[in-house]
């Protein structure tokens, strides 16, 4: 079985970046529906458009626009700004989830594959890793977050020794800011690509 956690985080990552996970982008913003229709104010009518680290991807605006609501648009944007831009941690730790980013910041096609296929709550045993003690235990707290929701303390504490307590809790705000997109997009299939299956890294 694959890594449950990580098909649901990257088939939410890519619609919010405005690409299907892979090494070549794809064309996101296809004009297709969501569940509920997309609400555009006009340029200029709408705080959330001031966001522009965020505004600027075609499918992240769609995932606002489903919100129906600008003040919780404004704070999804608000929210999404610091995970993306301007948390502590570690950048391939931050970007474990999210490969053409993880590319820009060092992660090896290796690493890619490896915390794609590895089932979930395994990555402590995989042989040979290609992973750094740091990023196998992001990835089992990730797994436990996603997964299970109660994080045991010997695996928060796994990678609490490797990071201080500012960067604890940007990790754990990560994983929770990145599975609320996934259950997000999914859920309301927004540009109707749920169904789109995430392809391997290459």
């Amino acid at each position: 079985m694959l890594h449950f956690n990580l098909s649901l985080l990257l088939c939410g990552l890519a619609l919010l970046m405005g690409t299907v996970v892979g090494h070549a982008p794809v064309k996101r913003d296809d004009n297709l529906p969501a569940r509920v229709p997309y609400v555009f104010p006009a340029p200029g009518t709408d705080s959330v458009r001031r966001f522009k680290p965020i505004v600027t991807r075609s499918s992240h605006i769609k995932v606002t626009s489903s919100l129906q609501d600008e003040g919780l648009a404004a704070g999804w944007n608000a929210l999404a700004t610091v995970v993306r831009d301007n948390n502590s941690l570690p950048a391939p730790m931050r970007e474990l989830f999210h490969e053409p980013v993880g590319r820009e910041v060092g992660l090896t096609l290796e690493q890619l594959l490896e915390i794609r296929l590895t089932p979930a709550f395994l990555s402590p045993l995989t042989p040979k890793t290609s992973l750094t003690p740091e990023l196998s235990a992001a990835l089992l707290l990730a797994d436990f977050m996603t997964n299970a929701v109660k994080v045991p303390q010997p695996v928060f504490d796994g990678l609490h020794k490797f990071l201080d307590d500012k960067q604890m809790v940007d990790a754990v705000a990560t994983v929770g800011t990145y599975n609320l997109v996934s259950r997000f997009v999914l859920a309301l299939d927004v540009d109707s690509k749920a169904d789109v299956p995430v392809p391997l890294p290459e």
